[in-house]
């Protein structure tokens, strides 16, 4: 089998090779060894002899006779002694290659190099008869289009700065105050603060990530960061690790009173509330936010409730403990 590949000025070829003899050279040998020994060729046995083959080599001959080595490889190692030859094949030897592959002899040669018993032998194959006695379904020739070449990538120009779109509110308890730190792209560190959404301006330098440090009303605080999306930088209660908390009281009478007083106590490095709420009918649900600095709620809300039902009597007082940002009473 042989292939041969063309695209442009470049080609590669790939051939499949065999040292074995076929069979009109066995029935030739035996008849030349029965006729030497006076027997009949059917008396006969051909058995495999020790064969080491040491290379295969291929080589393109041009018209001179000068030689031109196009692949080298092993064989199989075993009977019938196979091997593949791939190489490229240089521009001034694509018409010699396609000469062989359409049937000219003394173009293109597999040479085996070989030990046979204690013998050393070569052996050549030529490609052009080989390919000329075989069915045309064993030789192909594909020519390809030039690959185009691809385009040089035009360096897309960082962007100095990057839309900043802030989306709570800063002033209001838990945010009382908003720091947003980072580098621009000479590597010189800024910092913007915010106390109220009008004191954000409408850019920030560009850069891989923000740093945002969240302050409470005592002034405690913590950092998160934050990286730009397609938008540019984006400042949400996510963002910020801010939690919607909400408390529910169902089930109560039109006329009955439902007051809470309410401690968030974070678990790691968010920022403690304390704030008393009334659950007004008809829904008798209040929402607020926390902040935890992650992503849930991270700590423990400690509920105490103080109710009187629809008759105006006082419900004994209790506790609810809930470390889950919904709360249910």
């Amino acid at each position: 089998m042989a292939s041969l590949v063309m695209a442009g000025a470049s080609a590669s070829l790939q051939l499949s090779a065999h040292w074995w003899p076929e069979r009109d050279e066995v029935d030739a040998l035996l008849g030349r060894a029965a006729e030497e020994l006076e027997v009949a060729p059917g008396d006969l046995i051909v058995a495999i002899g020790g064969v080491e083959v040491h290379g295969v080599t291929l080589i393109a001959r041009e018209d001179g006779g000068g030689e031109s080595v196009l692949a080298h490889s092993t064989s199989s190692g075993a009977p019938p002694y196979t091997t593949l030859l791939t190489a490229p094949v240089e521009p001034t030897l694509v018409p010699l290659v396609k000469e062989a592959f359409s049937g000219s002899p003394g173009k293109l040669l597999v040479r085996f190099d070989a030990t046979l018993e204690t013998e050393r032998v070569r052996r050549e194959l030529d490609v052009g008869r080989a390919l000329g006695a075989a069915p045309s379904g064993e030789r192909h020739t594909f020519a390809v289009p030039d690959p185009a070449e691809p385009p040089e990538p035009v360096p897309a120009t960082p962007e100095a700065s990057l839309p900043l779109r802030i989306t709570v509110p800063v002033g209001d308890p838990p945010v009382h105050r908003l720091e947003l730190s980072g580098t621009d792209a000479a590597g010189a560190p800024w910092t913007v603060p915010i106390t109220a959404p009008g004191t954000a301006p409408a850019r920030l330098p560009a850069g891989e990530s923000l740093r945002l440090t969240v302050q409470g009303e005592d002034g405690s605080s913590y950092e998160r960061t934050a990286a730009p999306d397609a938008s540019g930088w984006v400042v949400d209660d996510r963002a910020l690790g801010v939690v919607t908390v909400t408390c529910e009281a169902p089930g109560r009478d039109q006329a009955a009173a439902v007051a809470i007083e309410v401690w968030y106590q974070p678990a790691g490095d968010g920022l403690p509330d304390h704030r008393g709420l009334t659950l007004t009918p008809p829904a008798r649900s209040v929402s607020w936010r926390v902040a935890s600095g992650r992503d849930d709620l991270d700590g423990e809300l400690v509920v105490d409730v103080s109710e009187t039902d629809g008759s105006g009597a006082t419900v004994p007082k209790r506790t609810v403990r809930s470390t889950t940002a919904h709360v249910r009473i």
